[in-house]
């Protein structure tokens, strides 16, 4: 990171490194609790707008939480990818399934770590709202997004106690260098203030959400609190932000995937030269943008289940036939085995292999493999419709 990159106010937040003679690393200022961008109020609204829908039609859907599941998993998938990872939506789903890893690529198992971390974080915002967003509560995310990662040299959830940086090999030649670990607590305690953000009776003006998740993301990004995950950590934020004020989780990660030119410079301009405008019209825009994609999808799946119930109509079983029962648990579970659908049906076995078979023959499901025993099924119907990429945008 040379000193030239930085603005002239960026550079009077450097320090040096007594850990590397010669290297400087960038302390970010306080938090901003606000910023003034007129020029972006129509995009914050919008924003805003998409996010009153996306409730609405949340409030609609027979199970929401089923949709949910699925939509996680695709987060989890299209976020690991960012940093990487080349597990996809079906690797995930069979890894769950059967419990093996077996011909999966290695890195499902940091794909699904994600899937926990941010579970647990919405469990906790759930019944807490913004109280919960505390630094407890990010080192317990990344102790779950890191937990058994090879190669992690730190112990996961624990904040970092040596010097990190972003690109190049050596730090001398790194595109940014975040604070040095001794700032990284009063950093994020300064963070906490805008995560647990409550307008005050006397304020004039209540912050936007979406700027809000928009200033905390790229706070976090710059503070860089963990040797490693920062980046995973800082996107599973922005749901948690948007449940915890009542809004139905938003996934960013497939908008930050399809424009990460965009997104990783938009990001770098905040943190090398404090500006903000393009950061925050590509949130609002990403918001905009999942919405959307979130409501389009909960309305083919909830169409899919339409058609498949139509389907098993079709082949005259008893009324209380299990296959019934399966539709509704195919579009949270997708890839699974007899076994988990009989615990999650609480049926027998055999029910369960006779309610699979049967939505094979009603064209619902079928075999991932070849095998006589332990099968496992996919609804690939629902997989195809998950796996379908978010489209470049121009904002």
């Amino acid at each position: 990171m040379r000193k030239t990159d930085l603005s002239p106010d960026r550079q009077q937040l450097l320090v040096p490194l007594d850990s590397h003679p010669g290297a400087l690393a960038l302390v970010p200022p306080p938090t901003p609790t606000h910023l003034q961008l007129p020029n972006l109020r129509g995009e914050i609204a919008k924003a805003h707008e998409a996010l009153g829908r996306l409730q609405a039609s949340a409030a609609s859907l027979p199970n929401p939480n089923l949709i949910t599941r699925t939509l996680d998993r695709r987060e989890a998938v299209r976020s690991s990818q960012i940093e990487g990872t080349s597990s996809d939506l079906d690797d995930v789903l069979t890894f769950e399934a059967t419990g093996s890893d077996e011909g999966l690529p290695p890195d499902v198992v940091v794909t699904l770590n994600y899937v926990k971390a941010l579970e647990y974080g919405l469990a906790k915002v759930g019944p807490y709202g913004v109280g919960a967003l505390d630094i407890e509560l990010i080192k317990e995310l990344h102790a779950r997004l890191m937990d058994g990662v090879r190669g992690y040299g730190d112990k996961p959830g624990e904040l970092r106690t040596r010097q990190n940086w972003i690109g190049g090999l050596r730090i001398y030649d790194a595109k940014f260098v975040p604070p040095p670990p001794d700032r990284v607590k009063d950093c994020l305690e300064d963070l906490v203030r805008v995560l647990q953000y409550v307008p005050a009776e006397e304020d004039f003006y209540e912050v936007p959400l979406v700027m809000r998740i928009a200033i905390v993301h790229a706070q976090f990004e710059t503070i860089h609190p963990f040797i490693d995950g920062n980046g995973r950590v800082g996107r599973i934020l922005l749901p948690l932000m948007l449940a915890a004020e009542g809004y139905p989780p938003v996934y960013l990660a497939g908008f930050m995937k399809a424009n990460q030119a965009a997104y990783y410079e938009t990001l770098a301009a905040v943190q090398l030269k404090g500006e903000w405008t393009e950061w925050v019209r590509f949130v609002a825009t990403g918001v905009e943008v999942a919405c959307r994609e979130s409501i389009q999808t909960a309305q083919e799946l909830t169409a899919l289940l339409a058609q498949w119930k139509e389907r098993i109509k079709a082949l005259s079983l008893r009324s209380d036939a299990a296959a019934y029962r399966l539709p509704e648990l195919l579009i949270g579970t997708p890839v699974l085995t007899a076994t988990r659908a009989a615990e999650a049906l609480g049926i027998a076995f055999p029910a369960a292999n006779r309610a699979l078979a049967q939505l094979q023959e009603a064209c619902i499901v079928e075999p991932l493999t070849d095998r006589k025993r332990n099968r496992v099924f996919v609804a690939k119907e629902v997989v195809e419709l998950l796996s379908r990429p978010t489209l470049p945008e121009r904002y």
